[in-house]
């Protein structure tokens, strides 16, 4: 079902939401154990999880987290307490939820090994204290409950010796919680369970719809369902309201799930119902009994004689086993399995005042296509002119709306890596404060998405090279806690990441005898600082006296250069010897559109990005013109590129040429071009594969006439001349 798809992949989406909720929480509990809040936070995720995955068929979910669940309600109840042990042992199972929804519906045993596994070690944290809390906690709407939410039956208690008719041995009878065993698994055999729903009657004023409920329950196994209590009003009558819910359900189902499960189907609704849940028989039966004990509870509101008279019913009647067996295993959605995954992973939250912009704008769209129309029919070009400004503005605006949709603070991925230096510092023996600030700044989503690589590299260096071990750092007289900064800012259109530590910083001169060893300069280059810090972005360098798991091999820096330079950035490193480094980061706030000018040499056209454009000028050419020179600016003589020598555009050069000035960190370097068009709003359009190795081109355009221009790399075009000056 296309509809059961889609729902599949809203789970996974929320799913991994929650995940990255979860592990934010547990690293904020590891700076102070006794937050209450972070550690209802914990219950809530873990919580709202498992209910998903029994709705959706994600069954080894279901019993993974409910194991999990269990262990945070006995932390929330306070008869356990926040260690480290229990926290490192909670991320690594999130871990493994999320490995679970990668997985397809039928999980390999791989995977069900590692939940067992898991889950063997969850069960330490239950001793004979715990199981009390959680036998004790009980569930909503329920009251004298034995093992897995079952109420005990009269007369029956855990110590009364009498065979308890869940199917599952009384906790008191072994060493394990209610509804917990070692491997985390539910073995009920196929039972008669009976459910009593009373939905608050204004239930759907919520969004709730009671029949995908039922619909959810009838996934569980073979069911009958029956309406009772309060009848609806006839339809032409005035006291008639059909947003009102009358009356309550009553359903019988054959099914080995036990209550949890039952319950979990109600879990978005259980704050808007009464809700009793009791299991009657062990077996199956026929057809036929179930409609005879469905019929028998007509008239009968008061729940405790309802119960009684199915009891009484049940002792009295032969209950032959069907020789058709019914198929009670959930009906897991179909296609959810990796694909599930991939769309929920590719979905975007967004507030619903900017969709609600967006649609305005759409209808002002509509009216202004409508008034062109007319002006084009009447032959009026100045009624055309004024829709063209209004066209003009109108495409402004839904174009900020539009790219403020897939904008995503910064600092929803800073739990990645709290939870990276966290794990680092462990395996590296180092202690480490990590301190972000600015998660509050805005990027596109798909330089979100590809910033993460470059930053863990970053801060896997920082950790294994730039800080030193305690020790080390208490004899140079520093705290024996190092710490790393990773901070993010908005500036001149541009989005600046700042990572830096306070650890042994960079040796130049070390640097540069590496460099001398593999032949990357000669001895008698006259290199400054900054030239021997940039030898560290180079293929394969490293100063690492021996390769670690961590890093060590020369694939690090190189890559971060890489990867920032694809979403048209830049990245700087700045260290003093003894005091820790920076690395500094520069992105543009998106890949999707830019503002820019056109710009002529010959018959092509060029984009100049306004983020880094500073002026015009114009100048005679006079004698020969070599492709980097100079020229005079305010007093000053700065660089100057002629585009149709680095791009050998064919053709005269003009005498009068027009020169753009742009900036990048602070550095002026002119472009010469043969005609300055005006400013333009650029599409951009990635370059196919067998281009990317294009120099100074970081895309294109189509423009208004169906023409090309490209996109110009102005920071490529600055180093160049820098290296050429």
């Amino acid at each position: 079902m296309p509809e059961m798809d889609h729902m599949v992949r809203v789970y996974v989406g929320e799913a991994r939401e929650l995940l990255d909720e979860l592990e934010r929480a547990l690293l904020a509990l590891e700076a102070d154990p006794t937050d209450q809040e972070r550690i209802a936070a914990c219950f809530r995720a873990m919580h709202t999880i498992k209910g998903g995955a029994g709705m959706f068929g994600f069954e080894e979910i279901a019993r993974f987290t409910h194991a999990v669940e269990t262990v945070f309600e006995l932390v929330r109840t306070g008869a356990l307490s926040v260690s480290k042990t229990l926290l490192s042992l909670t991320l690594e199972a999130r871990d493994h939820i999320l490995a679970l929804l990668d997985a397809p519906f039928e999980t390999d045993s791989s995977l069900r090994g590692a939940t067992d596994a898991l889950l063997e070690r969850f069960h330490a944290f239950l001793g004979a204290e715990g199981q009390g809390a959680v036998q004790g906690a009980g569930g909503p709407g329920l009251s004298g409950e034995g093992p897995g939410g079952m109420p005990w039956p009269e007369g029956e208690s855990p110590n009364s010796g009498k065979p308890w008719l869940g199917g599952r041995r009384p906790a008191s009878a072994g060493s394990h919680a209610p509804g917990f065993s070692p491997s985390g698994s539910v073995a009920l055999p196929i039972g008669l369970c009976w459910v009593r729903f009373r939905p608050a009657p204004d239930i759907l004023h919520t969004g709730n719809d009671p029949l995908r409920l039922l619909t959810e329950l009838d996934g569980l196994g073979e069911m009958r369902v029956r309406h009772g209590g309060e009848l609806p009003p006839p339809l032409g009558d005035p006291a008639y309201d059909p947003e009102r819910l009358y009356g309550y359900f009553d359903i019988l189902l054959l099914t080995q799930s036990d209550a949890n499960t039952l319950r979990d189907v109600f879990i978005f609704v259980e704050d808007q119902c009464e809700l009793t849940i009791n299991r009657l028989h062990d077996g199956r039966c026929r057809t036929s009994d179930l409609d005879d004990l469905l019929a028998l509870l007509a008239g009968m509101d008061d729940d405790h004689q309802a119960g009684e008279c199915l009891r009484k019913a049940l002792e009295t009647r032969s209950m032959a086993q069907q020789t058709a067996k019914p198929d009670v295993r959930p009906k897991s959605a179909p296609g959810a399995g990796k694909s599930a995954e991939q769309g929920g992973a590719a979905s975007l939250r967004v507030d619903s005042a900017k969709l609600d912009i967006l649609v305005g704008m759409a209808g002002e769209m509509v009216i202004l296509q409508s008034r062109l129309h007319q002006a084009v029919k009447a032959g009026d070009m100045d009624a055309v002119a004024a829709v063209d400004e209004d066209l003009e503005r109108l495409t402004d605006g839904m174009r900020e709306v539009s790219l403020g949709l897939r904008m995503l603070p910064i600092g929803t991925v800073f739990s990645v890596f709290q939870r990276l230096v966290r794990d680092l510092s462990g395996t590296l023996s180092k202690e480490v404060d990590f301190v972000t600030s600015g998660g509050e700044t805005e990027l596109d989503k798909t330089i979100l998405d590809q910033l993460k690589d470059p930053l863990i590299h970053i801060l896997r260096n920082s950790l294994d090279h730039g800080l030193e071990l305690p020790d080390e750092r208490e004899a140079a007289g520093k705290p024996r806690r190092g710490t790393i900064t990773l901070a993010a800012s908005h500036g001149g259109g541009m989005v600046e990441i700042v990572v830096s530590d306070n650890g042994r910083g960079i040796d130049t001169q070390a640097v540069r005898q590496k460099a001398l060893e593999q032949g990357l300069i000669t001895s008698d280059a006259a290199l400054a600082e900054k030239d021997i810090l940039a030898l560290l972005f180079a293929p394969g360098f490293s100063t690492a006296k021996q390769v670690s798991d961590i890093s060590g091999r020369g694939v690090g820096m190189d890559v971060v250069q890489r990867n920032i330079a694809a979403l048209r950035g830049t990245v700087d490193l700045e260290s003093r010897l003894g005091q820790g480094a920076r690395v500094v980061i520069r992105l543009p706030l998106t890949l999707a559109i830019i503002d820019g000018f056109n710009v002529m040499v010959g018959a092509e056209s060029f984009i100049v990005p306004l983020s880094h454009l500073r002026g015009f000028q114009e100048r005679f050419v006079t004698g020969q013109v070599n492709t980097v020179e100079t020229f005079e600016r305010m007093g000053n003589m700065i660089p100057l590129i002629s585009l149709r020598g680095i791009f050998d555009v064919p053709g005269e050069r003009p005498e009068y040429e027009r020169i753009v000035i742009t900036d990048v960190e602070g550095e002026l370097v002119g472009l010469s071009v043969d005609k300055v068009v005006g400013r333009q709003q650029a599409v951009i359009k990635s370059l196919d594969e067998c281009y990317r190795s294009i120099n100074w081109i970081s895309g294109t355009t189509i423009n208004g006439d169906g023409s090309i221009s490209l996109i110009l790399d102005i920071p490529r075009l600055v180093r160049m001349a820098r290296d050429n000056g």
